[in-house]
């Protein structure tokens, strides 16, 4: 595992790593990025990044993942007469309609898919595409932005159930359970967020859900933000692994560094869709809300389920727990029986109107002396982990990042000492992965969260 890494032009550095993970026999991700060859072709089609998670047995979610990657690079450099919202669309449904074929063409491919979430940097600003449940993130100073949107089930019904209390609905929801990606139809509905404009600083993050299962919003803010692409792509990755790796993980961070791609007189081309293509697409169906007493029934119901089987009552909590269960069923038809909304208008774009409704989640990034601290209770917990383990380190060099981070704790300068401590706990990381549990990924179920 090797991180592939790209400075352009002094203006923008990327970082990139794909790996198993440490319950799959086989990497199911592929990423893409493709630069723009001189400053003429960044002004017209800009910078693209492309991940994508397959899905599928045997080899077809990773072929699935590969063909939609490769097509979506290869055709939005080939769609010159489109703009470049409009290519990259494009580019995507045409990846969907080709999985879509090798899957009716081949049984062993049948209902193959994919995730795939693209980002476009031009000197407009940045143009997400969205498919599925993988992710695209912005770092702007302290604020960490998802400006995607997850196609899961679990991100529909908290978006349909917005405004009521149900966080307890949705946290028992399955997060893995995808509602579009490419390939299972011929057609794809495909999201567009943006242009989010470009600063000197913003760093943005494309990943597959083998890193953001394991890793917080939180955690991802500070590794984006004190360490450099390179670091922080290995870093992200050893994280999830150390955390059970119960998925393949893919990363890419693409951080500006250069006011050259910011501040481009010549970018002359509007961000303007086709006029058969709405600017902004019409919202979601809108799901009707149960009335009030299917929830109070469903709550009702549930507490009575709850106090009998601690009262040892099986045969009534059954009954309530049936009745809970059609409570549920039913408002969960009456939301999805509403009729589509009528059709809105298209509407122009102009370099003025904003694609989708992102950002959808933020998260601020505290270095902080208690953040600094918590990092280095990590590495103690980590070296005696070590140690019980007999694992063999660099101790030599994890002692001098150590020592010059508690330094730098000392003096009061917290961002540094997190930054050291970060690059301590990756290169304890670095040497325990490659010692430990990757001989036999099935071997131990059991994984400890040390961070």
């Amino acid at each position: 595992m090797s991180v592939e890494s790209h400075t352009w032009h002094n203006t923008i550095q990327i970082a990139a790593l794909s790996d198993v993970g440490m319950r799959r026999s086989n990497n199911q991700d592929h990423y893409g990025v493709v630069l723009s060859a001189n400053w003429d072709e960044w002004r017209k089609r800009g910078h693209l990044f492309v991940v994508a998670d397959g899905m599928g047995a045997h080899a077809a979610g990773e072929l699935a993942s590969e063909i939609a990657v490769d097509r979506v690079g290869h055709l939005y450099r080939k769609y010159v007469e489109k703009t470049p919202p409009d290519a990259l669309v494009a580019a995507v449904e045409e990846a969907n309609a080709v999985i879509n074929r090798k899957g009716e063409e081949n049984s062993a491919f049948h209902k193959m898919g994919t995730t795939c979430s693209s980002l476009l940097i031009l000197p407009q600003g940045a143009i997400v595409a969205q498919v599925g449940d993988s992710r695209v993130y912005r770092l702007r100073g302290d604020k960490l932005e998802q400006l995607s949107f997850d196609h899961s089930m679990a991100w529909e019904i908290r978006a349909a159930t917005q405004g009521l209390d149900a966080a307890d609905v949705y946290d028992a929801i399955p997060k893995n359970v995808i509602t579009r990606s490419l390939g299972p139809g011929p057609s794809v509905e495909v999201d567009l967020e943006g242009p989010f404009p470009l600063q000197v600083g913003d760093t943005f993050f494309v990943c597959s859900d083998g890193a953001t299962g394991p890793l917080r919003n939180d955690e991802i803010a500070i590794i984006l933000k004190t360490l450099d692409p390179s670091h922080a792509v290995q870093l992200m990755v050893d994280l999830a692994n150390l955390r059970g790796g119960p998925d393949n993980i893919t990363v890419i961070v693409a951080k500006i560094t250069g006011e050259a791609i910011t501040q481009d007189p010549t970018r002359t081309e509007p961000l303007i869709m086709e006029e058969s293509r709405p600017a902004n697409p019409p919202p979601r169906q809108k799901l009707r809300n149960p009335p009030w007493t299917i929830w109070a029934l469903l709550l009702l119901f549930g507490f009575a389920t709850a106090a009998l089987v601690y009262l040892h009552r099986p045969f009534e909590a059954v009954i309530s727990g049936l009745a809970a269960f059609a409570a549920f069923v039913f408002g969960a038809v009456y939301m999805y029986s509403a009729p589509a909304p009528e059709e809105e208008e298209p509407i122009k774009a102009t370099p003025k109107r904003r694609l989708g409704r992102g950002p959808y989640e933020e998260t601020i990034c505290n270095t902080t002396e208690n953040v600094a601290r918590n990092l280095a209770a990590t590495v103690v917990e980590l070296r005696e982990a070590s140690e019980t383990n007999h694992w063999k380190l660099d101790w030599e060099r994890v002692n001098q990042l150590r020592s010059q981070a508690q330094l730098e704790l000392a003096a009061g300068d917290y961002f540094n000492a997190t930054r050291l401590f970060l690059i301590c706990i990756g290169a304890m990381m670095a040497q325990i992965r490659m010692q430990s549990k990757k001989k036999n990924p099935l071997e131990d179920e059991s994984k400890v969260d040390l961070i």
